[in-house]
């Protein structure tokens, strides 16, 4: 008996794939989302080949954390992995995967892409074994790969993407077979051809018009690929629906394509990172912690999760409205400016604390105002916060830069900030800073005509020299405005959520402009 595993089992080919591999007596795992979908085919499986080893493991591909999840139950049952079917996918949805990938890619491609190099040691273990990727003739149109597509959400030309995503995985096909030469683990690709499957309304409404072929014929060519004695030491194919092999265009075969697909996956799906020992930031360069909030970890998640689901996507629209209005009268641009960039963007929300408890509450931590009123004394005048959620491969702020506001906050008195880790930060998705010492080095490059913030121009010398900020959940760090730095572009794999709070003394002014919500300053009382 052998280990297998189907993505996407519960329903077309990929259930049809299933019920092949159950017949011959094999264990047979269905990934996929719906429990009650995956309950449903595991009784016509067992009913229909009397093999009662069929298993359901939940799995959403548009999730890397569900990938890693999916992995992790799959490793607890400490079984070996024979045969792997990278077989689920969508056509024609369009939006976003939960870390912030274009949805058909990071469906089709990246999500399988993390499956299988998460199970690769697996399945090296139990060779020999094989993986099939199910990828379709549109792979053999695209003349490449944009990069910058990948990360937003889907274009109106959906077709495009999920040709992208099947390219993806004939290149992933060939240079995974490439790796595994000697492993006697195999991989290989298959075009099932035009089924009659539901994955579009033409696919379900073609057995009716008579066209295509069913989902069982759709499997035929994954079956022997995957269990054929005659396929064990075949490897890096594209086969069609009858197991011949389909030629590959030059885009498929191109090394360098298939490198820096390979690397780019590895970064934004989180692979093969080693963090760095954390650091102690003792104020030598402006910057001072780590400190931890008064919250237990199970408080931090349960927070962090609350933004995420009710924060974030409820924007206060009447009073994003209300400032609209007053930037036009004002003739503000700054804040007509940063309303347009949280309502687009959805990486950066200003001012929640004003409509949100659960991020007053935060604010008023006592261990973090404690910190803070050794720093600015009593009353503290909280005059902005922000919200920033740092997807992969997004690099929220490229500038060097510092945080001084000169055209926000007038008179004499000490600032502050505060950055406050709600996810794990590291040097993969946070922010890094250059050393005091090698600040007369770096050139005052322009100006924020807003803010009045400067941004600097530093060598690569002096950039190798920066010092990653690492937090865990619930911790933070307090910086002044003399701190240079920058955002790290997030190749973590994960979403980073981080929130900053901008503090002063009473006797600071802060002028209206360049926000999404101008009110009265927040005093946060003293701890003594």
């Amino acid at each position: 008996m052998q280990v297998c595993l189907v993505t996407g089992g519960n329903s077309g080919v990929g259930l049809m794939t299933a019920v092949g591999l159950a017949k011959l007596g094999n264990h047979v795992f269905i990934a996929c989302r719906s429990a009650n979908k995956a309950a449903k085919a595991i009784d016509y499986i067992r009913q229909t080949t009397g093999n009662q080893n069929v298993t359901f493991l939940p799995l959403d591909l548009a999730s890397l954390e569900s990938v890693r999840n999916c992995v992790k139950l799959f490793n607890e049952k400490n079984l070996p992995l024979h045969i792997l079917v990278n077989n689920a996918g969508i056509f024609n949805r369009r939006g976003t995967t939960k870390e912030g990938f274009e949805l058909i890619w990071g469906t089709n491609y990246l999500g399988h892409f993390l499956l299988t190099y998460l199970l690769l040691e697996k399945l090296q273990e139990s060779a020999p074994s094989r993986i099939i990727m199910l990828a379709s003739d549109l792979a053999l149109s695209p003349s490449g790969i944009d990069w910058n597509l990948l990360v937003k959400k889907t274009p109106l030309n959906f077709i495009k993407l999920y040709a992208v995503s099947k390219l993806s995985l004939l290149l992933l096909t060939r240079e995974l077979s490439q790796r595994l030469n000697n492993s006697q683990v195999t991989v290989n690709a298959i075009h099932p051809g035009f089924v009659q499957s539901n994955i579009t309304i033409w696919h379900r409404l073609s057995k009716y018009l008579g066209l295509g072929i069913s989902s069982e014929a759709g499997a035929y060519s994954t079956l022997i690929c995957a269990t054929s004695p005659d396929y064990q030491n075949v490897s890096g194919k594209f086969l069609d629906s009858h197991t011949q092999e389909i030629l590959l265009p030059k885009v498929a075969q191109n090394q360098e394509l298939s490198e820096q697909l390979w690397e780019r996956s590895l970064l934004w799906a989180g692979c093969n990172q080693q963090q760095k020992t954390k650091n102690n930031y003792d104020g030598n360069d402006e910057i001072w912690g780590p400190n931890s909030l008064l919250l237990t970890s199970n408080e931090i998640a349960d927070i962090t999760q609350y933004i995420f689901d009710k924060v974030l996507r409820k924007l206060p629209i009447k009073i994003l409205l209300k400032q609209v209005v007053k930037s036009f009268i004002r003739f503000d641009i700054g804040s007509l400016f940063i309303i347009l960039v949280q309502v687009f963007t959805k990486s950066f929300y200003m001012e929640r604390h004003l409509d949100s408890p659960v991020i007053l509450q935060l604010c008023q931590d006592k261990n973090l105002l404690e910190r803070l009123n050794a720093h600015l004394g009593e009353n503290l005048v909280l005059w902005r916060s922000e919200l920033w959620v740092n997807y992969p491969a997004q690099q929220l702020i490229p500038f060097w830069h510092q945080d001084s506001y000169p055209k926000l906050l007038k008179g004499d008195g000490k600032t502050i900030h505060a950055y406050i880790a709600l996810t794990e930060v590291n040097e993969y998705n946070g922010f890094e800073y250059i050393p005091n010492i090698y600040l007369k080095d770096c050139q005052i490059k322009g100006t924020d005509p807003f803010s009045g913030n400067q941004f600097f121009e530093i060598s690569d010398e002096v950039a190798q020299k920066a010092i990653p900020v690492v937090l865990h959940p619930g911790e933070f760090v307090l910086f002044t405005d003399r701190l240079l730095h920058r955002s790290v572009r997030n190749n973590s794999g994960k979403v980073r959520l981080s929130l900053t709070l901008r503090l002063t003394q009473p006797e600071v002014k802060v002028l209206p402009g360049y926000t999404s919500n101008f009110q009265e300053p927040v005093i946060l009382q003293s701890q003594k």
